[in-house]
């Protein structure tokens, strides 16, 4: 029988936004069907939108799109109180340097390449916090 929003708020919510399609299948292929639930957003417009019909537990932000729309999102996100628990995710670039803004915005950063199992880990570990997924 199927649980409908039950279900839903006991799965852990990942909004990848900007993501490759490898980072996507790995983390499908890491994170588990049955405790999290993985949507992509190509834009910050499209993350603003998905944001607020999916209120996700976790938003990795990729670089790759641009430092200022990634930054856009992460402070929109951050200036909302609604998204005040989101655990927020950036993935940096090789050209990308952390410094020049606030990282503190961020709960966790990673360097490409990342390894794609220490992300799913990091995700399961901040997210568990919240929301006691095993």
């Amino acid at each position: 029988m199927p649980l409908g929003e039950l279900e839903d708020e006991a799965m852990g919510k990942i909004l990848l936004v900007g993501a490759d399609g490898n980072v996507r299948s790995n983390l499908d292929e890491l994170m588990g069907d049955n405790d999290f639930k993985i949507d992509v957003a190509a834009s910050g417009f499209e993350a603003g939108i998905q944001a607020e019909s999916l209120h996700p537990d976790c938003v990795v932000v990729d670089f790759g799109m641009g430092r200022q729309e990634a930054l856009m999102i992460a402070q929109n996100l951050r200036k909302n109180t609604e998204y005040s628990e989101t655990v927020l995710i950036a993935l940096l670039s090789d050209e990308d340097t952390a410094s020049g803004f606030d990282r503190t915005m961020f709960n966790e950063t990673f360097r490409k390449p990342f390894d794609a199992a220490l992300l799913a880990e990091r995700i399961k570990t901040l997210v568990g916090r919240k929301k006691q997924i095993a």
